[in-house]
């Protein structure tokens, strides 16, 4: 779940600022990455372990990024 805030302040007629937060995995729910890779992403994501001889065959290696925020201002003129 991903969100986004923003609010713009008109300063003058001319100047304004946009004042943005935005967080991705909001609530920081697991992600994990399993045998097919996503959709327009490299094979390098693809870490479950497929080896029949190992002690963990079918087990899920790793996980994406957790939550993330970011903040921003912008200045119209």
């Amino acid at each position: 779940m991903d969100v986004a805030l923003s609010r713009i302040f008109a300063i003058t007629e001319r100047f304004r600022f946009e004042a943005r937060a935005e967080a991705f995995n909001i609530i920081n729910h697991p992600n994990f990455v399993g045998a097919i890779s996503p959709a327009g992403l490299v094979a390098a994501f693809t870490t479950m372990n497929t080896n029949l001889s190992s002690a963990s065959f079918g087990q899920v290696q790793s996980a994406f990024d957790p939550r993330i925020l970011q903040f921003a201002l912008k200045a119209y003129f």
